[in-house]
């Protein structure tokens, strides 16, 4: 169950619905109409949530789940609150099971790089597949209406900096190039080549039934607001080194295979140095060369982009085995 926002022109609307099987897949159903203010059925108040009658008796028949229907109305509760039925809960560990595991791999990949993507801030998801499961498990037992307004919610926390390399990621837009730094630096790419790939992948999504599926008037209202997202806004012009340094930093807070080990002259012509006095360094200290190497291997500096990603590269598979 959850709460639908439908944007009408300059009005909002909201309706309470829920997911449903249908014939061939999930649908939805609308359970009442809650109007341009969905605050006037719903109080949060010192003992919890309440609803108003007429709420109720439009739901009456229905015999539903009033958990279900708190939690729908969840993103709606003012700051700081808490129901005191989930106040002191039991922790319990998440552990996906093995079914549950089989249909997060059949969930669709558009879906699954928005998550990865608005979870971590990673632009290169080609390692996708190595991402935890516990991921994506909000996204199973839901209808596409019930994804996307999942998703519009959660896109609220995105800056105006974050729009382009958000649709990079989520389009896999990196594959429509062969250069190694469209995984990571999108705006060192060709602009126009860009446009074409978005709307490559664009239309190949609009006309996929598969995705657009318990929709009756298609995806299109849901998917135009990422040509907003593409056409709209700008890459960041400034920090773009920081942002590529802090993300392959990011990228080590989750497990990945054993890195396979690098030539010990390759790492000499890059560092400068040999791998045994790399191992007598700590993490900062090799970091502090790193950094003073990627400064002067940066292509605003001059360097090819090839060699910087080479190195970036290289300086994790090194500081992965290295102790904290």
């Amino acid at each position: 169950m959850y709460v639908a926002v439908l944007r009408e022109g300059r009005s909002v609307r909201y309706e309470l619905r829920r997911t449903v099987p249908r014939t061939g897949g999930l649908g939805f159903e609308t359970l009442a109409d809650l109007g341009p203010d969905p605050g006037r059925v719903v109080h949060f108040g010192r003992f919890g949530i309440s609803y108003a009658e007429s709420l109720l008796e439009r739901l009456a028949h229905l015999d539903l789940d009033m958990d279900a229907l708190d939690e729908a109305f969840g993103p709606f509760a003012p700051a700081g609150f808490m129901d005191r039925a989930s106040r002191g809960g039991a922790w319990q560990r998440t552990v996906p099971t093995r079914a549950q595991e089989d249909a997060i791999r059949l969930l669709h990949p558009f879906d699954r790089r928005r998550m990865a993507y608005l979870r971590s801030g990673e632009v290169n998801l080609s390692r996708i597949d190595e991402i935890s499961p516990k991921l994506f498990l909000r996204l199973l037992g839901k209808s596409r209406d019930e994804l996307e307004q999942l998703f519009l919610r959660m896109e609220r926390s995105l800056s105006g900096d974050e729009a382009r390399h958000y649709v990079h990621a989520s389009l896999n837009l990196q594959r429509h190039f062969a250069n190694l730094t469209a995984r990571t630096m999108p705006e060192a790419q060709d602009q126009k080549q860009l446009d074409e790939a978005f709307m490559h992948e664009f239309c190949r999504l609009h006309d996929d039934a598969a995705f657009g599926f318990g929709l009756p008037g298609g995806v299109h209202a849901y998917l135009r607001r990422y040509a907003c997202l593409h056409f709209d806004f700008y890459f960041a012009t400034a920090g773009g080194f920081e942002r590529i340094f802090q993300d392959f930093m990011n990228d080590f807070r989750r497990h990945r295979p054993r890195p396979k080990p690098v030539a010990p002259e390759r790492v000499r012509e890059l560092f400068g140095m040999g791998m045994s006095e790399i191992r007598s360094m700590t993490r900062r200290e090799f970091a502090r060369v790193f950094r003073k190497k990627a400064m002067s291997m940066h292509p605003d500096k001059g360097g090819d982009h090839d060699a910087f990603v080479e190195l970036l590269e290289t300086y994790k598979c090194i500081v992965a085995s290295k102790p904290e």
